[in-house]
């Protein structure tokens, strides 16, 4: 039997998927909130602190959650052909954070297979477009991917105005670095339809500026190899070449990741846990 009227939702317990999560809950039967883990991550279990107010406001049964861990799958999806890719991308190999994106999606297609579920949605954003799962174009190829299995796959805060913390790119200077996506701070300051406010709105957070404070720190995971990935980008990278260029390149170098692990993924349809696929798969 197909759940067509079930969801998965990649959740990280932050403002984006945690609105998305409001957002999907008044439209399928069952939300399932399936938050990853892996070396690196730190304070998953602070995901379950929005789950709680999730379940508080439309009932026990509207949301199921998981914490699934992916720690063979992500450093495979990290290190996979590696010699070869670095001679062609070199240090866009540090491009951890949407590496590590992509390795959620792909263990995502394989609960759903299992499961039978054929929507997937995330807290994707177009305010932090300089990381990888939230270009438009690789979002693209991420969707393709999942339509290639018969999965629909949308992103239902995409449109909402950015909110994320600056703080730590403040703190480094960043934005001595100038690239496009960087012109003109004066229109993230105007922005007012951001999650965290619809969030506000709706009784779920205690006001409209959550974003960098220690309540942001409890409700989500912290990851700090995102320095890494930011050093990369507007410390060298953004420096030397246009933030054209670094998309273009970017996108190739993604969508060379999702058609190798297409084809993963079919052998799994096939061999099932006789699989690579399905030996890299945890719990």
């Amino acid at each position: 039997m197909d759940n067509n009227d079930e969801i998965v939702l990649l959740y990280s317990g932050g403002t984006d998927s945690t609105l998305t999560a409001v957002l999907m809950a008044e439209k399928f039967r069952r939300v399932h909130l399936i938050t990853y883990d892996r070396l690196g991550l730190f304070s998953i279990i602070n995901s379950k602190v929005n789950v709680k107010k999730l379940k508080n406001k439309f009932g026990e049964k509207k949301f199921t959650h998981r914490i699934i861990k992916i720690n063979k799958l992500s450093k495979y999806v990290f290190y996979e052909r590696y010699l070869l890719n670095f001679i062609k991308y070199r240090f866009f190999l540090l491009s951890i954070c949407g590496l590590c994106k992509l390795a959620m999606h792909i263990r995502t297609v394989v609960f759903c297979l299992d499961n039978k579920i054929y929507n997937v949605c995330d807290g994707a954003n177009k305010g932090m477009d300089i990381f990888p799962a939230q270009m438009k174009e690789i979002i693209k190829e991420i969707t393709d991917m999942y339509l290639n299995f018969g999965i629909k796959y949308i992103n239902p805060v995409f449109d909402f105005d950015g909110d994320q913390d600056t703080g730590f790119v403040d703190r480094l200077h960043f934005e001595k670095i100038f690239s496009d996506v960087d012109k003109d701070k004066s229109v993230i300051e105007e922005k007012k339809r951001t999650t965290n406010n619809e969030l506000f709105k709706m009784g779920l957070m205690p006001s409209g500026n959550v974003k960098g404070t220690e309540l942001d720190r409890r409700m989500q995971s912290r990851c700090f190899q995102f320095i890494l990935f930011n050093i990369f980008v507007r410390w060298y990278y953004l420096y030397n070449h246009s933030y054209q260029q670094y998309k273009e390149t970017t996108i190739e170098f993604y969508r060379e990741k999702i058609d190798f692990f297409a084809e993963l993924l079919n052998d799994y349809i096939e061999k099932g846990k006789k699989s690579r696929m399905g030996k890299l798969i945890e719990g």
